[in-house]
């Protein structure tokens, strides 16, 4: 939207500024600053003990990406064997799960990001990025490790010849 008249900001915008908003979103991001080291160790914790159940129900699971320096609340895995479109129609109503890298939603191709970290084809086929948030519990960890080891043994007993 365009908004004409006026000379605001040496004639860039018209307008004028919202301050209750411009003093909210500071003081939100205050407050969040407040409790943000300690959440992103609680979502780390989560996510580690996901991997670690996942790590234990799947056999042949990777974790894609550096295991020390990453996001709190990204675990990214591949299933070589099985295809992640397979998961995601098993588990898609129960998960927060998708495919491949947040960089390349939307996109067919593979993501650049998982070809730069050198995913061999058959990884980036079974590629899924798990989020995980402030607001997960210990119990939705357990039941995600459930679904996802339930439906990968699923899925492989079908592929089986």
């Amino acid at each position: 939207m365009y908004l004409f008249g006026g000379g605001h900001q040496g004639g860039i915008r018209s307008g004028t500024l919202n301050v209750p908003g411009i003093v909210g979103l500071g003081e939100a991001c205050r407050l969040r600053g407040l409790e943000m080291a300690e959440d992103e160790a609680k979502i780390a914790n989560w996510r580690d003990k996901l991997q670690d159940l996942l790590l234990d129900k799947i056999s042949g699971l990777v974790i894609n990406g550096d295991i020390n320096y990453r996001l709190s609340g990204n675990l990214h895995i591949s299933i070589p064997d099985v295809p992640n479109s397979a998961i995601i129609a098993r588990v898609r109503d129960r998960l927060a799960i998708s495919t491949g890298a947040a960089c390349s939603s939307g996109v067919e191709a593979p993501s650049h990001v998982l070809r730069a970290i050198a995913l061999s084809p058959n990884a980036m086929e079974g590629a899924l990025r798990i989020g995980i948030g402030k607001f997960t519990t210990e119990p939705e960890i357990d039941r995600a490790a459930e679904i996802l080891g339930g439906a990968i043994g699923t899925i492989r007993e079908v592929m089986e010849p």
